[in-house]
């Protein structure tokens, strides 16, 4: 009998302990640990010229008892007009004659659906300008609270084709690569580095 008491009650102390070990845990959006980069690409040989959007939004929810929850149920604005290339004269243009060439309130839209369950998986990046609308298929990895998002856009999605002309117009001869043709492509690598706000109790 005192063997059976001593066991029992071990069961009852590794369970409260158990409890109390137990996290309850909030996660949520930092935007000051959360960053977008872009990459574009100029000359037949496809040379890459970087960036990043300094203004991101989130209108969406940004909490929830998961990390997976919140990347779900956020939804974000991007100021286009917050481009960035560390070229003031180049990001001029950018929003002139490539941005500038869609009528609107220059906001980027966008939210994530169809993300697969697990650290490593394929998501959907739907993402508006002006009237127009895509979905770009995404890869991302979480290491931890931190996520890294990667995805191609094709700027003629967005309706930006015909900003995408203008802009190489303007830019002809900073365009030209060693074959003396000017070329810049329609696609740019897109990247976003976001890690979480973890509070536990």
């Amino acid at each position: 009998m005192k063997i059976f008491c001593s066991i029992l009650a071990l069961s009852i102390i590794g369970s409260f302990g158990s409890m109390y070990a137990e996290e309850n845990c909030i996660y949520e959006y930092d935007p000051n640990k959360t960053s977008l980069e872009w990459t574009a690409f100029k000359f037949t040989e496809k040379t890459g010229v970087k960036g990043k959007f300094d203004t991101i939004r989130v209108i969406g929810k940004t909490k929830d008892k998961t990390k997976f929850g919140v990347a779900e149920k956020m939804k974000f604005q991007i100021d286009s007009f917050s481009v960035n290339s560390a070229n003031p004269d180049r990001d001029a243009k950018i929003k002139k004659y490539f941005f500038g060439s869609v009528k609107g309130n220059q906001k980027i839209t966008g939210h994530f659906s169809d993300i697969s369950s697990g650290e490593t998986g394929t998501a959907k990046l739907n993402l508006q300008f002006g009237k127009s609308k895509t979905s770009v298929p995404v890869n991302f990895v979480w290491k931890e609270d931190t996520v890294e998002v990667v995805g191609t856009v094709d700027v003629a999605t967005l309706g930006l084709t015909l900003g995408l002309s203008k802009l190489n117009a303007e830019c002809n001869d900073l365009h030209k690569g060693a074959d003396g043709v000017s070329k810049l492509w329609p696609t740019v690598d897109v990247k976003v580095i976001s890690t979480l706000k973890k509070v536990c109790k």
